[in-house]
């Protein structure tokens, strides 16, 4: 809720200028200085009307050009005011932070601007995407002033913006398996031995516990009745990757990069992945994926979160979680994974 409020910075000066104007006036007794008495009188009465008029037309909002960048990209962060009232203008302290959620970087500027009638004012900036992640710019706080700065607007609407910078991926498409894996087993070692899934779909009722994302919404309409997809048995086993990312930004770049290149191979292949990656309180955030778009997604998801972990924790905590269990471990060189047994 927007909270109009009197500045005790503004009202001292505006106390010590009457004041002062007060005191030439009553040893000069002049015409003009009692003039300007009346209209420092006056001035807060108006500037609070044009405050409290505007009150529910000033807001503020971050804007960048796209969803997704590439890394070593520049783009522009645009920061808008807007102030529709066109004979009302004002002043504003605008306190913005600029993180990446992947890399933990963060970065806070505050800026003191100019509010013009009609048009508002427009704060940019431009920015270099030097790793992947997710780029966030958050308002932090908006303050309006008045001209005299005796009264002061805050908790304004604001709306923040994200984008998410993508890696500079390597098309891996046209190796084989094996020259792009150390030590993965050959064709007939990774066929179908129990249950598994691929990218086709039956549909079935709710069960409990089901996905909300796998809910056949249209056919759930028809039927009136919550309907879910479920994919069917494929003649693949599923693979499971690891993605070991650690402390050192660089080299999560490159692991990321490794992670798509090495998925969209295994997709190419026909092999559904069970991805895996250190999330939050050492524990293994999971995503299923049998196609381009899942892949993305969980890609998406991956840059969404903090990227910083301790080196071979995630190799640890896949001991503990998964003993026994197959799975690829994403790296960077000459292999872009390595099948550990």
């Amino acid at each position: 809720m927007k909270k109009l409020s009197l500045s005790p910075a503004g009202a001292l000066r505006f106390c010590l200028l009457f004041a002062f104007v007060l005191y030439l006036w009553n040893f000069f007794r002049s015409y003009f200085l009692f003039l300007a008495l009346v209209l420092i009188l006056l001035g807060p009465a108006v500037s609070f009307l044009l405050l409290q008029g505007a009150r529910a037309s000033l807001g503020i909002g971050a804007q960048l050009p796209d969803n997704k960048v590439g890394r070593n990209t520049e783009f522009t962060l645009l920061i808008k005011v807007q102030n529709p009232r066109r004979f009302s203008v004002f002043t504003a302290d605008v306190t913005y932070c600029f993180c990446n959620v992947f890399t933990g970087y963060t970065e806070r500027k505050k800026q003191h601007i100019w509010v013009a009638p009609g048009s508002g004012s427009t704060i940019e900036e431009h920015l270099l995407s030097r790793y992947a992640g997710r780029v966030e710019v958050r308002i932090e706080s908006f303050e309006v002033f008045d001209l005299l700065h005796l009264f002061r607007l805050r908790d304004c609407e604001r709306s923040n913006a994200y984008a998410v910078v993508w890696p500079s991926f390597s098309d891996a498409a046209d190796q084989e398996l094996s020259g792009c894996v150390d030590n993965f087993p050959k064709e007939d070692e990774t066929r179908k031995r129990g249950t598994d899934y691929n990218p086709d779909y039956e549909v079935r009722e709710y069960i409990p516990g089901d996905e909300l994302k796998n809910i056949h919404w249209k056919l759930s309409a028809k039927q009136e009745q919550l309907m879910v997809r479920q994919r069917l048995a494929s003649g693949r086993e599923k693979i499971n990757v690891l993605l070991p990312l650690s402390d050192d930004k660089q080299r999560n770049d490159a692991l990321v990069e490794s992670l798509y290149a090495l998925c969209l191979l295994l997709l190419k292949n026909a092999y559904p992945i069970q991805l895996y990656r250190p999330g939050r309180g050492g524990v293994l955030q999971g995503s299923f994926i049998a196609e381009q778009g899942e892949l993305e997604h969980a890609l998406e998801e991956t840059l969404s979160d903090s990227g910083l972990h301790r080196p071979g924790e995630a190799e640890a905590q896949m001991a503990i979680e998964h003993s026994g269990e197959s799975y690829i471990l994403v790296q960077t060189g000459a292999y872009k994974g390595a099948y550990i047994q």
